[in-house]
């Protein structure tokens, strides 16, 4: 009985707290100033509800967005239709070894 409470909490309560907690002012200003910068290919750890799509430049080849959260990736994924660049969505927990090739992401 309690579990079913924190399956209800982790799928349809926390994802929107999360999003609402991270449109705040300050932290959309950080992200109009910082996420501009990515270049070619980008790993986003953490993802989210994908709030920092809409802020990547064209100089962005694609996007591999990360997170743990199936319910926040498909908040993401409704804001894929309005993002510059593609996105793939890689669900993965933190004890994993993401799917992606070591040398396809390099440091910006």
């Amino acid at each position: 009985m309690q579990g079913e409470g924190l399956g209800f909490y982790s799928k349809y309560i926390l994802p929107r707290l999360i999003d609402v907690a991270m449109r705040n002012k300050d932290t959309t200003r950080l992200r109009a100033e910082a996420v501009p910068q990515a270049r070619r290919r980008v790993l986003e750890i953490g993802i989210g509800s994908g709030l920092n799509l809409r802020f990547y430049s064209p100089e962005v080849e694609h996007v591999y967005g990360v997170d743990p959260s199936a319910e926040l990736q498909q908040m993401a994924a409704k804001k894929t239709s309005s993002a510059p660049v593609p996105v793939t969505f890689i669900q993965h927990s933190a004890e994993d070894q993401l799917p992606i090739d070591d040398s396809s992401i390099e440091p910006w």
